[in-house]
């Protein structure tokens, strides 16, 4: 009986569901997301997954709601503003109490205790810039604003609580040209440049520091508190009391100046995140280990050799995803490619779409498909399969109907069936052209499948845009540059089946 109730429970653990935690795509957020997987690893022996670096708010709370995702870090302020759309409460209590309590109601979601720290938006400025000598306040920023330049991130520019509000709350009046939308890690670089004099930032970005940037005082009291938490399904509280104990040992754990430390760490010392959360734990005795020194490297080479683990598996990730995009294309496009070349009406509906599908920015395509799919390995294979389509269904149309009528005549002539014409005669003329649709398909995949980091798909993408969060070059370089090599790689792959299967008399007339 023993070893039969040992069997159930290893069969259990076996084919257990790993709790999955997701971050968005800043370093605190990674950072957050990684202290809270660690200690459940850790602490409780649980299976934890972590997909960072997903789109904004939007994308993030969309995963939870579609059980993509467990657990995500965010801010009081953020749920309380952007997605219960309230604007009257201010003091950290009532804002708590209040979303917490309508996102149970709403969406059977729990906010943890607060970790203990605020980070709300605020006005920056250089602290050696002499226009701003004698400037504590927005106020008294926005009298001398008219002809300055200021920078904010994408996800400001367009939340209720964001940009627009700002405005006019305070009455500012920078000219809409001088008013620029970025990644939030660019926003330092920028102004680092002197290529804007002011930005909209978060009061515990350890870049505050590197950037030697001035906070100035929100005196009108426009950004609500936004204290850090974490959100969870209720299911997911209910199957892992673990989580629970977790929220409770979290709770007032960090305070801004540690969490400004934190960022630091990550953003200006370019540290791992995994290894400055764990530290943490460590230093805060909530996991029993020795601290770890951060593996400092002096060239892109040895920081490639440091991931190169990480770098198989995303690699890995990325050609899984490329792959299988590219062989659903072709599957699907070759025998409506097909069926066009024979058929004026079709002709006329499909290549409308498929044009329409090529002109929807990819990022916008990915965007839509969430609310409808979830987050993942899905919408992401989904996306890359509509890329595909117009290039391999364009060139296998141009490539049968291409062919010399005459051919086709004198293949009836012979007596060859409709379906031997085709597989004996259109198909091997045609197929040099095709694979010309293959190789251009192949190259937009590679390159497109970048993207599908931001909905949790992985890929190559997942370093590049923690590397332009975080402005760290080597993680850029890391996913752009295999990226590269695979579209080389897979295009040169292609050309070697065309040489392949293309019959010889046709490689000769090309060369002629």
């Amino acid at each position: 009986m023993k070893f039969f109730f040992i069997l159930i429970l290893s069969l259990n653990t076996a084919f257990a569901k790993d709790i999955v935690i997701g971050s968005k795509q800043f370093s605190e957020s990674i950072i957050m997301s990684e202290l809270l997987a660690q200690y459940l690893e850790y602490e409780h022996g649980l299976g934890v997954k972590t997909k960072h670096a997903l789109g904004g708010t939007k994308v993030a709370f969309e995963a939870l709601l579609n059980n993509d995702i467990d657990i995500y870090p965010d801010y009081t302020g953020t749920g309380y503003s952007m997605i219960l759309k309230q604007n009257q409460k201010r003091t950290p209590k009532e804002i708590f109490d209040y979303t917490n309590s309508e996102f149970q109601k709403k969406y059977n979601i729990h906010w943890s205790k607060p970790v203990g720290f605020n980070n709300t938006y605020v006005l920056a400025v250089k602290r050696d810039d002499t226009k701003f000598k004698n400037i504590t306040t927005v106020s008294e920023f926005v009298k001398i604003s008219k002809n300055l330049s200021l920078a904010s991130s994408y996800e400001f520019m367009e939340r209720k609580d964001g940009y627009e509000a700002f405005r006019k709350t305070y009455g500012l009046n920078i000219t809409s040209q001088n008013v620029k939308s970025m990644e939030a890690g660019l926003m330092y670089s920028a102004i680092d440049n002197n290529q804007v004099e002011a930005i909209i930032c978060y009061s515990t970005d350890g870049r505050i520091k590197s950037s030697k940037l001035k906070l100035l005082i929100d005196d009108l009291s426009f950004f609500p508190p936004y204290q850090a938490s974490y959100l969870v399904s209720t299911s997911t509280l209910l199957k892992y009391p673990e989580i629970k104990e977790a929220f409770d040992k979290f709770a007032d754990l960090i305070n801004e100046k540690e969490m400004i430390e934190l960022n630091f760490q990550v953003d200006g010392e370019k540290k791992d995140p995994k290894l400055v959360a764990r530290n943490f734990l460590i230093q805060k005795k909530l996991i029993d280990e020795k601290l770890t020194k951060h593996q400092k490297t002096n060239s892109f080479w040895e920081f490639v050799v440091l991931k190169k683990n990480y770098l198989f598996k995303i690699t890995m990730d990325h050609l899984k995803l490329s792959f299988a995009a590219l062989l659903l294309a072709l599957i699907f496009s070759l025998p409506l490619g097909i069926l066009m070349s024979e058929n004026r009406l079709l002709e006329k509906i499909i290549f409308p779409i498929i044009n329409t599908i090529q002109t929807i920015p990819s990022l916008a395509l990915l965007g839509f498909l969430i609310p409808l799919i979830g987050i993942g390995f899905t919408p992401a294979l989904i996306a890359l399969f509509l890329y595909s389509l117009l290039p391999l269904i364009r060139n296998t149309f141009i490539g049968i109907k291409g062919i010399d009528e005459s051919l086709i005549i004198s293949a009836r002539s012979i007596g060859l069936t409709e379906n031997q014409i085709l597989m004996r005669v259109k198909l091997p003329i045609a197929l040099p052209v095709i694979f010309g649709g293959l190789r251009t398909a192949a190259v937009i995949v590679v390159g497109t499948a970048t993207l599908a980091a931001l909905v949790g798909a992985g890929g190559l993408g997942d370093p590049i845009f923690r590397g332009v969060s975080t402005v760290n070059s080597n993680l850029i370089l890391l996913g752009a540059l295999p990226a590269a090599i695979l579209a080389i790689f897979i295009d040169k792959f292609v050309g070697i089946l065309e040489y392949i299967f293309v019959s010889e008399g046709l490689k000769n007339n090309s060369r002629n």
